[in-house]
């Protein structure tokens, strides 16, 4: 079945309207890069005309034009650039979504009979497992005079500009030590947190591991690529790991912070003097004074290769059923590990059993539905359920709780969830584990979640008892319409743990 491109753009977060163009109109999306500046006398819905780089282009305000109540749009606005009877354009949305794919049954036209003559809107995606709605913008419809479509053959400065071939490519911009580079985006896979890393196995260039639906892909901080090796410590709040692949092996690198995705001009990059295994193609200048140098990945992993393919494990997600990929998490790097999270007091999930973290998100409730699984949200199309797990357990809900909180994806099988909690703690590998005692009233009806626990020693060096959740059974057995929330809350000098009993009962477990 035939299939368009198209990339969607969020025009208005309050009212979730979400605006669709062919992907081949769309040069680049960026973000405001200065003043937009009005024109006096032009029509009402052009917000201005902004300098991008050796050019000057006109900006749209779409609110404006699809006559919304509210036009305003926050400095975080985004701009996707797109190509109109040879000329550029800016139109202003809220926010980038996503580029997909949509087949064409899946494109309906919206009825002559409910436009009126200015229409703008053409078609319509519904996208029925999601839950979505995409309006199609119809470009030639932007402007209600057709002179800018009139023959520009007058004008050999426009034709000399529109005869210039030029090619385009994408790369995923960031900085590191300083200095910004750019990666192609087809060998760009995705964006984690530093949460994420297992250091356990911490040795010379490598910073660690990090597991990843069934890979175990190793680490490796900015420094030692780009630095000729020199590990230069420098993580903050805005540190990520990108996760980078190539025709032979997939790594992470640590990396200061996530800039932009760029759309490149390439016959305005300035060559490298040629040589043997290049790993820097060339230098982009989108801006005055703003060197981006860009990078062969291929080439600049070759001298830390076979280390890298030492630690890592390179599965075909192609050829792995569910199953197999679940049994294969279970490697040496994740086992006998902890993600250690907060709900009020600290608590601990298996690290095998942790697909990602994410920073909050935008949750949505389930409407007439209450309780600590009435919350679902949207990972990368796939609408997944939130257990809060402050409610679930009983203890009270925190002030400002919508603006302050974490996500766990977990994965059992071919079921996943989200598991909301306060804040990640840290990666914790203990081999030993011991059989949870008897719990307090509170969690008495949830004691089939949390039958182990383990010493935890925190950075203050104190020994605490931390319960483990157990996700499957969380999943399987309380993940289900038929089951309320519990309404019980517990003061704050509660404990879960009858310490006595404990004691009496305290033996080591197998290793996990």
């Amino acid at each position: 079945m035939a299939e368009q491109l198209f990339a969607s753009f969020i025009l208005d977060r309050d009212q979730g309207l979400e605006i669709a163009i062919d992907a081949e109109s769309v040069t680049e999306a960026t973000p405001i890069t200065g003043n937009i500046q009005p024109l006096p006398a032009s029509v009402p819905f052009l917000e201005g005309i902004m300098h991008l780089r050796d050019s000057v282009i006109p900006i749209i305000n779409l609110k404006k034009r699809l006559g919304l109540g509210a036009t305003k749009y926050d400095r975080d606005a985004k701009i996707a650039v797109v190509m109109l009877a040879n000329q550029r354009f800016g139109l202003l949305f809220d926010d980038i979504r996503e580029v997909l794919r949509v087949e064409e049954s899946l494109i309906l036209p919206v009825q002559a009979a409910l436009q009126s003559a200015d229409y703008i809107i053409s078609d319509l995606i519904t996208l029925k497992n999601e839950q979505r709605t995409l309006e199609v913008l119809d470009l030639k419809k932007l402007f209600s005079d057709n002179s800018l479509f009139v023959s520009q053959a007058g004008s050999s400065k426009i034709q000399a500009e529109t005869s210039r071939i030029r090619t385009y490519s994408r790369y995923v911009i960031f900085s590191a030590d300083g200095h910004e580079y750019g990666i192609p985006v087809e060998n760009s896979r995705e964006i984690t947190f530093l949460a994420d890393i297992d250091t356990v196995f911490k040795t010379g260039f490598l910073e660690g591991a990090l597991q990843l639906r069934g890979h175990t892909i190793p680490v490796m901080s900015a420094g030692a690529l780009l630095n000729s090796g020199k590990v230069v410590d420098s993580e903050s709040e805005l540190s990520r790991i990108l996760v980078m692949s190539t025709d032979s092996i997939i790594f992470g690198m640590i990396i200061d912070e996530i800039l932009e995705i760029l759309t490149v001009v390439n016959e305005d990059i300035f060559p490298m003097p040629k040589r043997l295994e290049q790993s820097v193609v060339g230098i982009y200048e989108p801006v005055p004074d703003r060197n981006i140098m860009l990078l062969d990945v291929e080439n600049l992993i070759a001298t830390q290769k076979e280390l890298l393919k030492s630690m890592a494990r390179i599965n075909s997600d192609a050829e792995e059923d569910e199953k197999a990929a679940v049994a294969k998490a279970r490697h040496l790097i994740t086992e006998n590990c902890y993600l250690i999270f907060t709900i009020g007091k600290n608590f601990a999930i298996e690290l095998k059993n942790v697909q990602e973290i994410i920073e909050r998100n935008m949750l949505m409730s389930i409407p007439a539905v209450t309780g600590y699984d009435s919350a679902v949200f949207n990972l990368r199309g796939k609408i997944i359920p939130v257990i809060n797990l402050r409610q679930f357990y009983g203890y009270p809900q925190q002030e400002n709780e919508e603006n302050n909180f974490k996500l766990i994806i977990c994965r059992d099988g071919k079921q996943v969830v989200g598991l909301q909690v306060d804040s990640i703690v840290t990666i914790y590998k203990q081999e030993q584990y011991y059989p949870t005692p008897s719990l307090n009233a509170q969690l008495q009806s949830k004691k089939d979640t949390l039958d182990r626990l383990i010493e935890f020693i925190g950075e203050k060096q104190i020994t605490e008892h931390v319960l483990v959740v157990n996700t499957h059974n969380l999943i399987n057995n309380h993940l289900r319409p038929d089951i309320s929330s519990p309404n019980q809350t517990v003061k704050d000098e509660e404990i879960d743990l009858d310490e006595k009993s404990f004691h009496k009962t305290e033996q080591k477990g197998a290793k996990s």
